[in-house]
């Protein structure tokens, strides 16, 4: 998401919100769930507002997201999404679901939820390290805009989680087609289609075409090059929301609490991935200190997946 070369910003995101936020959730559910919007239209309308509601306000932040990723870099935006994401995006769907566990099960998956969050806040300590270094270093070229690309994805998290409290409030949708005899993880689809295709993409797209038209950049569509940049766009967007389809199915197959466990687990795995490809690109290069911190935190989060899915095997 950092190198969208020839493309500008926003056109990349015209593409990828097309292919990605609508395209893909459709094609998809379209193949699992042949006709499934005869569930969306029986949802009701009250559902259906405050789920389009939550996937606005994850479209907006995704704008926030992906422009705290050029000023901060992925490692750090990522953990402090995460952190947010997570504690929000997952304690309000178990009130939603009115499952409270037992303390039996409630116990461990709290001190799930508070290992992941000290993980977070180990690999934030780790970026803030390397940005110290790299303002201390004439060498590196200073980032000017560090603070508010905190403040962004800080922002951005409060986002994070109303995309998985808008899937749990579309959840409506996919417990109709399971009533109708359809296999709950093909179901599973389909109340992400109410989050993305309504507010999620209206938010992306709007505000992409505005700083199109806005800076005239429209043009970056010829230029030399474009085929490998509308490459890039497609396979983000199939990449993105293949991960979070299969996110989906995976709170069918987890149990009444899914869409709780799973996003902790889904967020965690999330982080530790983006962590590696930091690695992989030199994000982290020349700082060896804050990458011994950052890997701390990785076997940290990945101490809180064990952790939540053992609370999950005592529902």
């Amino acid at each position: 998401m950092k190198n969208y070369r020839p493309f500008s910003w926003e056109a990349f995101w015209v593409v990828f919100s097309v292919i990605g936020i609508l395209c893909f959730p459709i094609l998809w559910t379209s193949v699992e769930v042949p006709g499934f919007t005869k569930y969306i239209w029986a949802t009701p309308t009250s559902i259906l507002w405050l789920a389009g509601a939550c996937g606005f306000l994850w479209g907006i932040s995704a704008i926030w997201y992906g422009k705290a990723i050029d000023y901060i870099g992925l490692s750090l935006t990522v953990g402090i999404n995460t952190g947010v994401g997570c504690s929000l995006g997952s304690l309000i769907p178990l009130f939603i679901l009115g499952n409270i566990p037992s303390s039996t099960v409630m116990t461990p998956l709290l001190a799930g939820m508070g290992v992941m969050l000290v993980g977070v806040a180990v690999i934030t300590k780790a970026g803030l390290l390397k940005d110290k270094q790299n303002k201390s270093d004439e060498t590196v070229s200073l980032n000017e805009k560090f603070m508010f690309g905190l403040v962004l994805a800080l922002l951005s998290g409060f986002g994070t989680a109303a995309m998985n409290i808008g899937y749990t409030y579309a959840g409506k949708a996919s417990a109709l087609a399971v009533a109708d005899g359809i296999d709950p993880v093909r179901a599973s689809l389909i109340a992400y289609v109410i989050v993305f295709a309504s507010g999620g993409f209206l938010a992306n797209i709007g505000y992409a075409l505005y700083v199109l038209l806005k800076n005239k950049t429209h043009g970056d569509y010829v230029k030399h090059g474009a085929g490998f940049a509308y490459f890039k766009a497609i396979l983000t967007g199939a990449i993105w929301f293949g991960a979070l389809g299969f996110y989906a199915k995976s709170t069918a197959l987890l149990g009444s609490l899914g869409p709780v466990v799973g996003w902790i687990v889904f967020l965690s795995l999330a982080l530790v991935i983006s962590n590696f490809w930091g690695l992989k690109t030199g994000e982290w290069k020349g700082f060896p200190k804050p990458c011994r911190v950052m890997n701390v935190g990785n076997i940290i989060l990945i101490l809180s997946v064990i952790t939540v899915g053992y609370a999950n095997s005592l529902s």
